[in-house]
């Protein structure tokens, strides 16, 4: 009987080690049902943009894990890199920096975590304006593969917020290597810009620098807009003539921008019959109200008042504008001889001049931001080439 009890000892022991391991693993799995339970509870939160809610969530997470420390580290990690991204949507920044930070210095994670918590610190960073603390941080992950791409955007960024035009250049074109596209708007404009900074010191750089743009986006009106200017200045009409009418097949939405110094040109050279045939081509391509203005002034000085308004008249019926509204009471008022009729044609004209100056001449088609000036890329949604002369956009009709 003794050595059978013996015999039975190391079975007993077995089994007890085996329970107790199961009761462990057991409870661990409880821990991590829960905390998966409750961290997609807090996600749930997140999407539904109820971030005070997600936030005093997870800290109850963390401050649990702490209490008990039976959270594994994988667990832990994204509990807390997800607060600290709350902490940061909800404008705390300075909580998110610290989370992220302590997430960095730490011995517990791994090498892929660490460049997780860097690309979120990096973001921390962006948010107040730490730029040069963001660009140290993507500068290491742009040598990281699933990291790269973005880490480059978001360098470009930093680049385009602090004038940089030379690294958005360089960043600009690796990103190119990594998607290569026909028209590369963003690269075009960093051209333009670095143009402008050399214009006033070396003008054949800004050329050279201008047709780089026009290299890397063909359709980029703005380049061509800063070549006719340069060539302008350099009193050669002629090319500039060139440059400033590609404006018209590139992107006609600018053709606003450059008819007054193509008119200005174009009597330069005893050529306005030449500037008409560009008007009339240009019409058929974009509807826009700075085009029939100016058709309707060319009129005026060839055939006289009566035939501008006639053509105007025509032109308000099949594309009514505010601008080329007023002009037609400008007319109506140079044709009206009784003293009452003038009164009122000059209250609806002043009226309409109202209207005019608090429409904005400037609208971004992304964002719906607007301006009085001409900006290539937008404040708001940051997109280059997105704000459009109001002009040339679908109009309201008075």
């Amino acid at each position: 009987m003794l050595e059978l009890l013996f015999l039975l000892l190391p079975v007993a022991a077995a089994y007890g080690w085996f329970m107790g391991y199961r009761s462990v693993k057991k409870q661990q799995e409880d821990v991590n049902n829960k905390f998966s339970r409750d961290y997609m509870t807090g996600v749930n939160f997140l999407l539904s943009n109820q971030h005070n809610k997600a936030v005093d969530l997870f800290l109850n997470i963390l401050q649990q894990q702490e209490k008990d420390e039976d959270l594994d580290n994988q667990s832990l990690f994204e509990a807390e890199l997800t607060l600290g991204n709350l902490f940061r949507s909800r404008g705390e920044v300075d909580k998110a920096i610290r989370i992220h930070q302590r997430l960095d210095r730490s011995e517990n994670y791994s090498f892929e975590q660490k460049l997780l918590t860097k690309q979120q610190l990096a973001k921390d960073f962006i948010s107040v304006g730490f730029y040069d603390r963001a660009e140290n941080l993507y500068i290491l992950l742009v040598d990281e593969p699933e990291f790269a791409e973005n880490a480059l955007q978001q360098l470009a960024f930093i680049y385009q917020k602090t004038k940089d035009w030379q690294k958005a250049i360089n960043v600009a074109e690796k990103l190119a290597i990594l998607h290569p596209q026909t028209e590369n708007i963003s690269l075009a404009h960093y051209y333009c810009e670095l143009a402008l900074q050399h214009l006033e010191k070396d003008n054949e750089q800004s050329i050279k620098l201008l047709q780089q743009a026009l290299k890397v986006a063909p359709n980029c009106a703005r380049a061509s807009m800063l070549l006719g200017e340069i060539a302008m200045v350099n009193l050669d009409y002629v090319q500039a003539i060139q440059y400033l009418q590609d404006v018209l097949t590139q992107n006609p939405a600018y053709i606003s921008e450059v008819i007054s110094p193509l008119e200005y040109l174009y009597q330069e050279l005893q050529q306005q019959e030449n500037f008409e045939l560009f008007l009339i081509r240009a019409q058929q391509i974009q509807q826009n109200s700075a085009i029939e203005l100016a058709l309707v002034d060319l009129i005026e000085k060839q055939e006289g008042a009566q035939a501008a308004q006639v053509k105007l008249y025509q032109q308000l019926k099949m594309n009514p504008s505010p601008v080329l509204f007023q002009r037609f009471i400008q007319y109506q008022m140079g044709q009206t001889q009784e003293e009452k009729s003038q009164h009122s044609l000059l209250l609806l004209q002043n009226m309409v001049e109202e209207y005019i100056k608090r429409e904005c001449a400037y609208r971004c088609t992304q964002c719906g931001y607007e301006t009085h000036k001409l900006s290539w890329c937008c404040p708001s949604c940051q997109q280059w080439e997105s704000i459009k002369p109001v002009c040339a956009l679908t109009r309201p009709t008075l």
